[in-house]
């Protein structure tokens, strides 16, 4: 009988994360409102809304103003100081520590997953014609509409995109690390591949890009089955 292994890491890493979140909301109260810009400067870096801006800046206005009263007058402040200082301090402590757990949950939120590409999966005589059928569908796309093959990503894994291509890659516009995805292709010829596109434009076909990029030519048969040229 096999016998799950155990998760324990797993959970302490979340239980530490959440740890972390409550004493980041509970900052306020902790410090006595010295914390509260810090906290809300957090939350601004972590999520830049207009809402999380204004709260930063109301609140740390709200802090300065009430250091300033109690520093400038100390034990010796007036009715309208004094005032203004019980004021301010449940503001900047108790609401402020409310409003940062209200938003603890938006802030701190995991980031979305990246959308699913669907690609061919090579993993046998059906899977392997599929895809290529798929490259052939593909570059019909981009000699009919080249900008249609932009929009849809053909070519370019690297891009969030809902259109299966069977693989191919544009040289033209694909980064360097996708083209040294390619067969023959080394991270020198893919920076120059890159460079010669950014300085004399793109290329037109395989035999071109042969002549002037450093890749062996038995590598071209590979190389015609999965490269594409989009102007």
């Amino acid at each position: 009988m096999t016998v799950p292994g155990p998760v324990v890491p797993q959970q302490r890493l979340k239980t530490a994360s959440e740890i972390g979140t409550i004493l980041w909301a509970m900052l306020p109260i902790l410090t006595c409102g010295f914390g509260v810009a810090i906290a809300f400067g957090a939350a601004v870096a972590k999520r830049r809304t207009p809402a999380t801006i204004a709260a930063l800046v109301g609140y740390s206005a709200l802090s300065l103003t009430w250091i300033c009263l109690a520093g400038t007058f100390g034990d010796q402040a007036p009715g309208w100081a004094d005032a203004l200082i019980y004021a301010i301090l449940p503001v900047v402590t108790v609401v402020a520590t409310v409003h940062l757990f209200v938003i603890r949950p938006l802030v701190w939120a995991p980031p979305a997953p990246a959308p699913d590409v669907l690609v061919a999966r090579a993993s046998g005589p059906e899977a392997v014609d599929r895809a290529r059928r798929l490259r052939a569908q593909a570059r019909g796309t981009v000699a009919a509409d080249p900008m249609l093959a932009k929009r849809l990503g053909i070519g370019r894994p690297d891009l969030p995109r809902q259109f299966d291509d069977g693989g191919l890659v544009d040289l033209n516009h694909a980064p360097v690390g996708v083209l040294m995805s390619l067969p023959g292709v080394t991270a020198v010829s893919a920076k120059q591949i890159r460079d010669r596109v950014e300085r004399f434009g793109p290329f037109q076909s395989l035999g071109e890009v042969l002549l002037v990029v450093e890749i062996s030519p038995t590598f071209e048969h590979h190389l015609r089955e999965y490269v594409v040229f989009i102007p």
